[in-house]
């Protein structure tokens, strides 16, 4: 048994990144004595096991085979004679494919140290096609690494073009993309995933988007030295969208980051619309669960503002209002619940009445 430190924690140590996680790789060995040595499987046919006193992920070197569509289809070759190069050519980029045993020597057959030291994203091998996820889990790394100025090479994007234009990327499971999305968007520069996956056509799974993929874009700049604002980035993105409902559903995104989302837009629409009426803002608010949660309203009216969407004057008229219209109290003694809710819909009309005087 011999085993190797590999993947991202590899690559983060070169470039001085903080190790998060830990992955590592078993040469000659098997099942059996993984087991025997107190590692505990993870399902039944993936040959990953966890170290029983670190938690860790170590899995068995393997030799993989496309056996159907999408990225779950693969047949595993764990033969205890599978190399440690073997192994490493089946990863998706160079940089990822790096090795590191317990004394310090790297085993880099595939070139990624070099491509370390030039910021190259570059694909290992014809075996990057086999995977359609793999588009995605590029555009994350050119995200992850902006800070170091990474460039994907030209083959490596013609492949990538080329894997969009068949229907494999139909196949993919929208969790797994939504997984990808969702780092991205918890990265600094998440624009550059978008426009990553646009230049390669791949930006076709999200719908709606490319219709509103421009306007966007440059909104989501503004952020991009943030880092951990994934309901704030989804909900600039999908801004203007018709299709983001039917998105959401598709990838499994979160009902909260949904929620947030629909706040977000439809608080846009209410504080830019001209000549509205005292019920259209009610029905609004309502519609946002204003009156329970004045959160995400909040939320988004500061980041409207942040983005230039709504002027510094604006976000302190509408808080105000809103501060005022959460106030409204009245006394519901003997009263029957339609007639509070009319002496509350009467005052809140007022309120909002006196302040566009104001």
């Amino acid at each position: 048994m011999k085993i190797y430190l590999v993947g991202g924690a590899v690559r983060d140590e070169l470039l001085g990144i903080p190790l998060k996680e830990k992955d590592w790789v078993v040469v000659d060995s098997s099942h059996q004595e993984m087991t025997k040595k107190g590692f505990k499987r993870v399902g039944k046919n993936f040959p990953v096991y966890i170290h029983p006193e670190t938690k860790e992920e170590y899995a068995l070197a393997r030799k993989e085979k496309k056996t159907g569509k999408g990225h779950k289809n693969f047949s595993f070759n764990v033969n205890p004679n599978v190399s440690l190069s073997e192994d490493l050519k089946r990863r998706d980029i160079t940089i990822n494919a790096i090795a590191k045993d317990s004394l310090g020597n790297f085993y880099d057959p595939f070139g990624g140290m070099k491509d370390l030291k030039n910021r190259k994203i570059r694909i290992v091998s014809n075996a990057f096609s086999e995977d359609p996820l793999r588009l995605f889990r590029i555009a994350r790394f050119k995200t992850k690494l902006a800070a170091f100025d990474f460039s994907i090479t030209k083959n490596s994007l013609a492949v990538m073009k080329e894997i969009t234009s068949n229907d494999e990327v139909n196949f993919l499971s929208g969790e797994r993309i939504w997984d990808e999305t969702y780092k991205a968007l918890s990265y600094s520069n998440s624009s550059l995933y978008f426009s990553t996956l646009k230049k390669v056509d791949a930006l076709k799974y999200f719908e709606g988007l490319d219709k509103v993929y421009s306007k966007n874009l440059k909104f989501l700049k503004l952020l991009d030295e943030k880092k951990n604002m994934v309901f704030e980035k989804w909900a600039i993105i999908n801004l203007f969208s018709k299709e983001v409902d039917y998105l959401e559903k598709k990838i499994k995104v979160p009902k909260k980051i949904c929620n947030f989302r629909k706040t977000f837009s439809l608080t846009k629409e209410m504080t830019k619309k001209k000549g509205f009426s005292e019920k259209y803002i009610l029905s609004s608010l309502s519609k946002m669960n204003f009156f329970r949660n004045n959160k995400n309203i909040m939320l988004s009216l500061n980041l409207l503002e942040f983005l230039k969407i709504i002027s510094k004057k604006e976000l302190k008229d509408w808080s105000q209002l809103l501060d005022k219209l959460k106030k409204v109290k009245i006394v519901t003694k003997n009263l029957e619940p339609n007639e509070i809710k009319e002496k509350l819909l009467k005052q809140r009309i007022t309120i909002i009445k006196q302040h566009k005087h104001d």
